[in-house]
């Protein structure tokens, strides 16, 4: 992953984006740079406004920059600080039957100044959000949609899920629970999306930990009570965990002083102690992996 990150210089990085940004917005390259076109330009600038409007439109689908790599790596963006939802799904699929009475929470309003809470406990939301699914709690979606559009807008992305809690809502009400598994990934895309354009490391990075503590949680709880040394592996994640504890590591000295953060660390640090001396995970291992995980979701939501 290290290797991967830094196979091209920042400033390299930056001037491919710029090129990238500036060629899919416009469309014309290098014809648009020649001086001896500028009286030309001026004067068709209407026409040349249209065209690449229509331009644009046209190629919106190929020249998505969300799924440009350069661009997803210069904002921070990667497999571990945006992982999809439907990773999440399909792990935990492994782990079926999930125990959702002894995990499902009931939604509650999250109150506080601290930023961070919210994309920590926005997350953690997004895992509830399974559990919903997979217990076909339908009487929960209408709340968990209300709150997932409250702290999107604390975090500057209430647009991108504001378009998908009708959707939710009248699929939970239809019953129609694939359906609105695939309508939960597609709004974890769309959220993805905003973040690119949020350019905020630090908040990207603790949204998708906050995902990735709910799921432990889940995972964890499931292996205890039903376990097997096969289940036991799919809690280890050595390599994504030392992620999150670096990009920890480099959040600005205000945020790293909170109490949230340390406390948070501390219990990630523990859990990294656990995976990193046991290939196997023992039942007493996982029991702490569960406490670990649970005492972090208390932390984020209170």
């Amino acid at each position: 992953m290290g290797e991967r990150l830094c196979r091209m210089s920042p400033t390299s990085r930056s001037h491919r984006l710029e090129s990238k940004i500036a060629l899919s917005r416009t469309g014309w390259g290098s014809w648009r740079s020649r001086p001896s076109r500028a009286l030309i330009i001026i004067a068709c600038a209407p026409l040349i406004a249209t065209t690449v409007t229509l331009h644009a439109q046209k190629a919106s689908d190929d020249d998505d920059l969300s799924k440009d790599q350069d661009y997803r790596e210069e904002l921070g963006v990667n497999e571990f600080t945006a992982p999809s939802i439907e990773k999440l799904f399909s792990t935990l699929d492994s782990l079926k039957p999930i125990p959702i009475n002894a995990l499902v929470r009931p939604v509650t309003e999250l109150n506080t100044a601290e930023r961070s809470k919210y994309a920590l406990s926005f997350g953690a939301l997004i895992g509830d959000g399974f559990l919903d699914v997979e217990g076909e709690q339908n009487k929960d979606i209408e709340s968990l949609g209300r709150e997932l559009i409250r702290r999107a807008k604390v975090l500057g992305v209430e647009q991108r899920v504001s378009r998908h809690s009708r959707k939710l809502l009248d699929l939970a009400k239809q019953n129609d629970w694939e359906r609105l598994r695939k309508e939960l990934i597609v709004t974890q895309e769309d959220v993805e999306k905003a973040l690119l354009e949020l350019r905020d490391e630090p908040i990207v990075h603790l949204l998708s930990l906050g995902g990735w503590i709910r799921g432990l949680q889940i995972a964890a709880t499931s292996v205890a009570l039903n376990y097997s040394p096969e289940r036991a592996k799919t809690l280890r994640n050595l390599e994504l965990l030392d992620y999150y504890l670096d990009r920890l590591n480099t959040l600005s000295p205000r945020l790293k002083r909170s109490e949230l953060v340390q406390k948070i660390t501390a219990q990630l640090e523990t859990v990294r102690t656990i995976f990193k001396d046991n290939e196997v995970l023992s039942p007493p291992q996982v029991n702490s992996i569960q406490a670990a995980a649970t005492s972090m979701v208390d932390l984020i939501e209170k």
